[in-house]
C-alpha cells in the first residue's frame, strides 16, 4: 500500500456500530475493515459505471473493461452475469464471418496427415 493519508468521513452511528461488530467478529481492526469495504465498494462502482457506459454505447467492451480495471474476459463474464447482451458492430461481425468462411478447413485440401 503506498503512502497512507488520513481523511475524515461522517457515518451514522448505526453504521459505525455495525462496522465495529463486524470487525470484532472478523478479528480485525475497524480501520482495516473500512479500507477493505471501501476497496470492494469502489471496485463495484467502477464496474457498474463501465457496464452503463457499455450499454449506452459510449465505450467498447475492451475500453469499459479497462476503465473498470478488469480484463476483457472478466468484463464479458460481468456482462453475462448481469444479463447484458454483447454488442458488436454489424460491419465488423460481417467481415469476421467472411474471413472465417475464406479460411481453409483444417484437415482438408493440401495438408496430409502423417501416420
Amino acid at each position: 500500500m503506498g503512502e497512507a493519508r488520513v481523511t475524515t468521513v461522517r457515518l451514522p452511528a448505526e453504521d459505525l456500530d455495525r462496522l465495529t461488530r463486524v470487525a470484532k467478529r472478523l478479528k480485525t481492526e475497524r480501520s482495516s475493515l473500512i479500507r477493505r469495504a471501501l476497496d470492494v465498494g469502489v471496485r463495484e462502482v467502477l464496474i457498474e459505471d463501465a457496464v452503463l457506459e457499455y450499454q449506452r454505447g459510449e465505450a467498447s467492451a475492451w475500453a469499459a473493461a479497462r476503465g473498470a480495471g478488469l480484463s476483457l474476459w472478466q468484463f464479458l463474464d460481468v456482462l453475462k452475469a448481469r444479463h447484458v447482451p454483447f454488442r458488436t458492430d454489424e460491419d465488423l461481425l460481417r467481415s469476421q464471418v467472411e474471413e472465417l468462411l475464406r479460411r481453409p478447413v483444417e484437415g482438408s485440401g493440401r495438408a496430409r496427415r502423417r501416420r
